[in-house]
């Protein structure tokens, strides 16, 4: 019997879900938790799952953070991501942070059965849209001969969610010269925002 949790901050959610997997003979919901933080508090003192259908968007604490707290500290639960977001920051970050699977929740219930399954078999299932972002983002040309060290630098700290007053506070430089540096990485990585920016420089090991 192969053991699921599900974490998504939506009730009505969780409860179809676990009406759908109780029609399956070796699936069992085990849990069920409307946010990160109480399903990690829960997989401290209780048997772990076999694997984890998890949403990405929730209070308190994201999909994103949940997958990369539970594939650093318990790497055999696997985990498949449930979600509406099909966009560059959700898909990569998640499959960045080791998600098993990748799924849409309009999918059909015969489908998220049979994903399941060859997850908790080992294989690594993406939706189509998620697979066409992560083709279009890894298709894009690699520019990191043209950044200087300066650039790659600030980029490095844009990476950690650093806003430019604080970049340029750990870097002794001034706030405007930061902004000028943002607008040259912004340029050569040909993205429009910081979160892109964050996005590809992980997606190419820019830093």
């Amino acid at each position: 019997m192969n053991r699921i949790v599900l974490v998504d901050d939506h009730h009505i959610v969780r409860q179809g879900l676990e009406f759908l997997l109780s029609t399956v003979d070796d699936l069992e919901v085990i849990g069920g938790f409307s946010d990160g933080k109480s399903f990690l508090t829960y997989l401290s003192s209780n048997d772990l799952p076999d694997i984890v259908l998890l949403d990405l968007v929730m209070p308190e604490m994201n999909g994103i953070e949940i997958t990369k707290i539970i594939k650093n500290n318990y790497p055999e639960i696997k985990i498949l991501v449930l979600t509406s977001y099909v966009d560059d920051e959700h898909v990569i970050s998640a499959i960045d942070q080791g998600a098993d699977g990748y799924e849409m929740k309009d999918v059909e219930p015969e489908q998220l059965i049979k994903t399941i399954k060859k997850v908790l078999d080992g294989e690594k299932i993406i939706h189509p849209q998620a697979q066409n972002v992560i083709e279009a983002v890894s298709k894009k040309p690699h520019f990191t001969n043209k950044l200087s060290k300066r650039e790659a630098e600030v980029l490095a700290e844009m990476v950690k969610g650093k806003t430019n007053k604080e970049i340029a506070e750990t870097l002794f430089v001034s706030e405007k010269t930061i902004k000028t540096h943002v607008s040259h990485i912004f340029n050569k990585l040909q993205v429009t925002d910081r979160t892109q920016a964050a996005i590809y420089a992980m997606q190419n090991n820019l830093i």
